[in-house]
C-alpha cells in the first residue's frame, strides 16, 4: 500500500511547476583549478548516559555495539573516527607493586577497542574520567605522576596490543569541555588543569619513546571558548601555547562551535570569528591546526526536532562540509584540520527518528528475548554519498541561493564525482521541485576512452524512512513488513545508469527532476580503472532467531567505481545452491539486513559478498562466512 501511496504523491508533485537550473562543467577547467581534498569530515561522536560508573555497561551493550558497527559500514571510510566521552571510566584499578606503581585492568576497555577495530573505526580517545577503584588521595597527592603514568600505561598497552600502524591513527584528546561543571567531575583548579594537560603530553611522549620513539599528536582543549571568566581552562591552556610555543602540549587546537538550529553557515562563521579572536589575542598559535570537533546544527542531541529526522539534516550536514571545504580552499580557514559531528547517539522512544542521531533505533521490548532494530536515517546516507568524493576537488560553486556543487576527481586513472545539493537548512523548501540541466564536457583524449557513469540521489520524501514511519502511525514496534518498507527507502536511489558513453562522445548531458531538499552525485569512471577488489572480513550478526545483518569491508581507494555489493547465501556450499539474497535491491554501503521466511533455518548457512562496478565487472567473492543461526 505504501509503495502505491508514494507513487501517487510522486505523480502529483511531478505536475507541480519546477524551476530549471543550468549547471555546466568543463573538466579541462576543473583539472587546472582543483586542489587536494582532505577527508576532514569523517568523524562522529557520542556521550554515554549518566551515571558515569555505567559507561562500560552502556558502550558494551548489544544496542551500542550494533549502532557502532553500522556507523562503520560506510564505504571508503565514510566515517572513520568515533569520539567517545568518559572512556577512562572503563578502566579498573588492579593492584600496587612493591614500588607503589599502579597496575590497571583494561579488560572492559580492551573489549570496546577490539570491537572498534573489527568495525573499521578508530577512537578519538579522550583522557576523560577516572579509573574505578583509584583512591582520591592517590590522584591528588601524586597528581602529576598519576596522570602521566596513567597515559603512558594506556597508550603503551595499546601500542603493544595493536601495533604502531593502527594506534598512530587514533586521535588523542584532553578532557572534553573541562570548564563545564557537568564535565569537570574532578573539580580541577586552573593550576591542576594546566598540570593535567602537560602530564598528558608527557605520558604520550613516554609511551612513544618505548616504541620506535614515535610522536603521538595531542588535541585539546576541546572547549567552548566563551568568556574568559566562565571558561578559564580553555583560555589559559591556549595562553600557555602562546607564551611558550615549544612547550605547547597541543598539536591540534580543538574547539566546539554549533549553530542555533537555523542555518548551516552559522557553524563556519562562528568558528572563523573564534579563530580571529584567538589569532589576535594569541598570535603565536596562528599557524597551528584547528578542529571543530562538535560542529552540529544545534546543541542538545536528545531534543526532538523534525529537521533531524528527514533529509533536511542530511543536506545541512553536507552543506556544512562544503562550506568548510570552500573556506579551506580559499584560505579563509587555511589551518582547518577536521570537523566532527556529535551524532552517534542511540535514539529512544518516542523520538526514534527526531533526535540528533545517524540511525533510528527501535527497541523491540515485547519480543523474547528483547532485540533491537536500526533503520538508517537520510543523514547517514548523505555521509555515504560524501564518501564517493575523489582526492582532488574544485571550490564549491553556488548555482542559486540554495543549490551548489563541487567537482572532485582523479586524473589518472580518470575518475570524477560531481556532488550537487539543494539545502534550505532547517526551513521548509520554498521550491518543492527543481530541475537541473547538467552538462559535463570531456576533452578529446577522454572522449576516446570508454567512460561509464551513474547518477545517485537522495530526495525529500522519496528517500525518507521517517515518512514511512509516520504513514504507519509511528509504531514503537514496527512489523517486519513496516521495517522492510522503511529500509527500502533508506539508501540513495539510482536515478540514471549505470551506462557507458558512446566512444567519441564529448559531453554527458542529464536532466534531473528533483524533490527538494536533495543530494545528487554523478560518478564517472574510465574502463582503464582497476577491476573491483575482493571484499574482506564478512561478519554476520544475529538480530533475532530468524534475522541477520551482514557486514563486510573493502580496501579504501581514491577511485570509487563500485556501484553495488552482491550478497550471496547457501545452506550447503554446493555451487548450484548459492543464490543472491539482495537481488534487485540497491546496496551501496557495506551492510545488508536479511530477514527471510522460515525461521532460524532460513538464516543458517554460508554468506559471501562481492562488489560490482559501473561497467558490470565483478570482484572476487569474499571468503565464505558460516552462520549457525
Amino acid at each position: 500500500m505504501f509503495v502505491l501511496l508514494v507513487s501517487f504523491v510522486f505523480a502529483i508533485t511531478m505536475a507541480e511547476p519546477s524551476k530549471v537550473y543550468e549547471v555546466e562543467i568543463d573538466l579541462q577547467q576543473v583539472f587546472q583549478h582543483g586542489k587536494p581534498l582532505p577527508r576532514f569530515w569523517t568523524s562522529t561522536g557520542l556521550c554515554p548516559p549518566a551515571p558515569r560508573e555505567k559507561t562500560a555497561e552502556f558502550l558494551l551493550s548489544d544496542d551500542s555495539l550494533l549502532n557502532m558497527e553500522i556507523v562503520g559500514s560506510l564505504p571508503n571510510e565514510g566515517l572513520k573516527f568515533v569520539r567517545i566521552h568518559w572512556l577512562l571510566e572503563m578502566i579498573k584499578f588492579s593492584y600496587y607493586d612493591q614500588k607503589k606503581t599502579i597496575f590497571y585492568d583494561y579488560s572492559r576497555l580492551d573489549a570496546l577497542m577490539d570491537k572498534l577495530r573489527v568495525f573499521g573505526l578508530y577512537p578519538a580517545f579522550e583522557f576523560m574520567g577516572i579509573p574505578a577503584g583509584v583512591y582520591n588521595n592517590e590522584r591528588k597527592h601524586r597528581f602529576e605522576y598519576f596522570w602521566s603514568d596513567l597515559v603512558m600505561q594506556i597508550v603503551s598497552h595499546y601500542l603493544r596490543r595493536y601495533g604502531i600502524q593502527y594506534v598512530q591513527n587514533w586521535r588523542f584528546e584532553t578532557w572534553n569541555e573541562p570548564d563545564l561543571k557537568g564535565y569537570n567531575a574532578l573539580n580541577f583548579t586552573i593550576d591542576e588543569y594546566i598540570t593535567y594537560v602537560q602530564s598528558i603530553r608527557f605520558g604520550l611522549d613516554a609511551a612513544g619513546r618505548l616504541l620506535n620513539n614515535i610522536r603521538l599528536p595531542l588535541r585539546g582543549p576541546a572547549g567552548l571558548f566563551k568568556s574568559v571568566e566562565r571558561h578559564p581552562f580553555c583560555w589559559n591552556s591556549i595562553k600557555l601555547c602562546n607564551d611558550s610555543p615549544k612547550k605547547c602540549p597541543f598539536d591540534v587546537i580543538t574547539f566546539h562551535r554549533k549553530g542555533s538550529g537555523l542555518r548551516a553557515d552559522e557553524i563556519l562563521q562562528s568558528s572563523l570569528e573564534l579563530l580571529k579572536q584567538l589569532s589576535k589575542t594569541f598570535p603565536n598559535i596562528s599557524q597551528m591546526q584547528f578542529s571543530n570537533d562538535e560542529a552540529d546544527p544545534i546543541a542538545g542531541w536528545s531534543t526532538h526536532r523534525k529537521f533531524q529526522a528527514n533529509l533536511s539534516y542530511g543536506s545541512m550536514l553536507v552543506s556544512t562540509v562544503l562550506q568548510h571545504w570552500s573556506a579551506l580552499f580559499n584560505g579563509r580557514f587555511r589551518n582547518l584540520e577536521s570537523i566532527s559531528h556529535d551524532n552517534a547517539f542511540l535514539s529512544y522512544h518516542p523520538y526514534e527518528f527526531e533526535q540528533r542521531t545517524l540511525l533510528a533505533r527501535f527497541q523491540m521490548n515485547l519480543t523474547r528475548p528483547r532485540h533491537v532494530q536500526f533503520v538508517v536515517k537520510p543523514v547517514f546516507s548523505a555521509l555515504g554519498m560524501l564518501s564517493n568524493l575523489g582526492s582532488m576537488a574544485t571550490d564549491g560553486f553556488a548555482v542559486s541561493d540554495n543549490i551548489s556543487h563541487i567537482v572532485s576527481y582523479l586524473i589518472e586513472p580518470f575518475y570524477v564525482c560531481t556532488l550537487l545539493i539543494s539545502s534550505n537548512d532547517t526551513f521548509e523548501s520554498v521550491e518543492k521541485r527543481q530541475v537541473i540541466n547538467l552538462s559535463i564536457d570531456l576533452d578529446n583524449e577522454l572522449s576516446q576512452q570508454a567512460i561509464g557513469y551513474i547518477v545517485e540521489g537522495l530526495q525529500s520524501s522519496l528517500n525518507d524512512p521517517y515518512d514511512v514511519w509516520n504513514f504507519y502511525g509511528r509504531p514503537p514496534y514496527p512489523t517486519k513488513f513496516q521495517l522492510e518498507q522503511m529500509r527500502s527507502v533508506q539508501f540513495p536511489s539510482i536515478l540514471e545508469g549505470p551506462a557507458v558513453l558512446p566512444k567519441g562522445h564529448k559531453k554527458l548531458t542529464l536532466t534531473l527532476n528533483l524533490r527538494s531538499p536533495w543530494i545528487v552525485t554523478v560518478r564517472m569512471c574510465s574502463l582503464l580503472s582497476s577491476r573491483p577488489t575482493e571484499v574482506l572480513n564478512v561478519r554476520v550478526r544475529s538480530i533475532n532467531s530468524h534475522e541477520v545483518i551482514i557486514f563486510w569491508h573493502e580496501m579504501s581507494t581514491d577511485v570509487r567505481c563500485t556501484v553495488d555489493y552482491e550478497v550471496w547465501f547457501s545452506q550447503s556450499n554446493r555451487s548450484n545452491e548459492w543464490r543472491q539474497i539482495n537481488s534487485g535491491k540497491h546496496t551501496p554501503f557495506l551492510v545488508y539486513q536479511y530477514a527471510p521466511d522460515g525461521g532460524a533455518a532460513g538464516v543458517t548457512g554460508l554468506y559471501r559478498v562481492r562488489s560490482v562496478d559501473l561497467f558490470g565487472r565483478v570482484g572476487a567473492f569474499s571468503k565464505a562466512h558460516y552462520h549457525d543461526g
